[in-house]
């Protein structure tokens, strides 16, 4: 038998496959695995078997130990990073702020809109914001307050502030809607009962009979000897404004129980507690409508005590 003609051992057929299948791989674009030799098998086996004794045993070889320190340093400079900037942009953040507080935004300008009865320099010689106060600082609240109260007729004052440096203040001037009579002048009120001005004429409007003063002091609210008075008139007040019941033209009260409007200085409502007030005066209203239809100039009482029924007394 000759040399060539040999039996091949089943190792080397199985190299020759490997290298013909290799050659087979490469002809269609794609790379073989790789033939590791038995250093590189022993090596490689040798390393799992250290890896799962590293953690079993809790040791670490260098290369592990190398990875975890890379690991700890990118941890410990990523947030060396976020606090350096963290520190950064909080000391942008108050310098910013020191300085809009110091040196930006200083009141330059206080315009007044919508004022007729007091002028500019009497509405700014009352406000306590003044020229080169930050804008920012500026206690808005307590400026209307003080405008509110120092000129009674200032009904409403709206501040606010116009960037970079204005101030703009902007009135709602009060109208008197009631009049109470002391002595031979009038007091007279917003419908707030808010007092607007002292010893004056009588205004148009709705004229509080009967009224015992305590207090009257232009800017603040108005004060009845009678706190339960003062109550109840207040609540009938409230009911004509939101109802807009311009045929009232005067109201009193001698406490809870015993209240009273006028209807165009002619009819008396008498209304008795202070509850459903609006529902008795609706009443009282509409029997008028049909009374004037047949005497449009009658005069006298109309009882609405109990809120159900309603009855005339004519003078």
């Amino acid at each position: 038998m000759k040399k060539s003609e040999k039996k091949k051992s089943p190792q080397s057929k199985r190299k020759q496959k490997a290298y013909n299948g290799s050659e087979n791989l490469y002809d269609i674009g794609i790379e073989p695995p790789k033939l590791y030799r038995d250093s590189q098998k022993a090596e490689y086996s040798y390393n799992k078997k250290v890896s799962k004794r590293s953690r079993r045993t809790g040791e670490l070889t260098r290369s592990e130990k190398r990875q975890l320190d890379n690991k700890k340093r990118k941890k410990r400079n990523t947030l060396r990073k976020i606090i350096i900037w963290f520190v950064a942009l909080l000391v942008f953040a108050v310098v910013g702020t020191v300085l809009s507080l110091t040196v930006f935004f200083q009141i330059d300008t206080i315009n007044v809109k919508g004022n007729e009865i007091y002028t500019k320099d009497e509405i700014i010689a009352q406000c306590p914001i003044s020229i080169g106060e930050n804008l920012f600082l500026s206690d808005t609240e307590e400026a209307k307050q003080k405008l509110e109260t120092n000129l009674p007729y200032i009904y409403n004052a709206q501040i606010t502030r116009k960037l970079p440096y204005t101030i703009e203040i902007k009135i709602t001037e009060a109208t008197p809607k009631y009049s109470v009579k002391q002595d031979k002048k009038y007091i007279l009120l917003d419908d707030n009962f808010k007092v607007l001005e002292t010893e004056a004429k009588k205004a148009s409007g709705i004229l509080i009979n009967k009224a015992q003063i305590k207090t009257a002091n232009p800017g603040n609210t108005i004060e009845f000897k009678n706190a339960d008075t003062g109550e109840c008139l207040k609540k009938l007040a409230d009911v004509i404004k939101n109802n807009d019941f311009k045929e009232i033209t005067s109201i009193y009260s001698n406490g809870t129980k015993d209240n009273y409007v006028v209807y165009e200085n002619r009819i008396e409502f008498k209304l008795g507690s202070c509850d459903d007030l609006e529902s008795k005066i609706y009443q009282g209203l509409a029997a008028c409508e049909k009374l004037n239809e047949s005497n449009p100039k009658a005069t006298g009482t109309m009882n609405i005590t109990d809120g159900k029924s309603l009855y005339f007394t004519e003078k």
